[in-house]
Parts: C-alpha cells; sequence; structure tokens
C-alpha cells in the first residue's frame, strides 16, 4: 500500500499545483479585464471633459458675438 499512497500523494500535489497555475491565470485575466475597462473608462471622462470644454468656448463666443 505504500506505493500507492506515494502515487496519490504526487497526484494530489500534481492536481494541486494545475488548481494554482489555473486560479494565478484566471486571477491574472481578471485583473487585466478591469485594466483594460478602467482605461476605456478614463478615456471616455477625458472625451466628455474635452467635449465640455468645447462647448462652454463656443457658448462663451456667441455671447461675445451677440
Amino acid at each position: 500500500m505504500d506505493g500507492c499512497d506515494r502515487r496519490l500523494e504526487r497526484e494530489r500535489a500534481r492536481i494541486g499545483a494545475e488548481y494554482r497555475l489555473v486560479l494565478k491565470n484566471s486571477v491574472e485575466f481578471e485583473k487585466k479585464i478591469r485594466n483594460r475597462w478602467r482605461e476605456k473608462n478614463r478615456e471616455k471622462n477625458r472625451r466628455i471633459s474635452e467635449l465640455e470644454r468645447q462647448v462652454a468656448d463656443l457658448k462663451r463666443r456667441l455671447r461675445e458675438e451677440g
């Protein structure tokens, strides 16, 4: 039974290592998704700010002309 116990322990260790690798990859994937979403959100906010600035500038110019 000693050989069987060793094989069982090796299999447990192999499965545990594979599980940790899958978990690590999953966490890294989730981080990439969150970081990409954050960057896109920052880009969107920058664009909104720029458009708001342009609208304010146009309103100011219209007041000055009218």
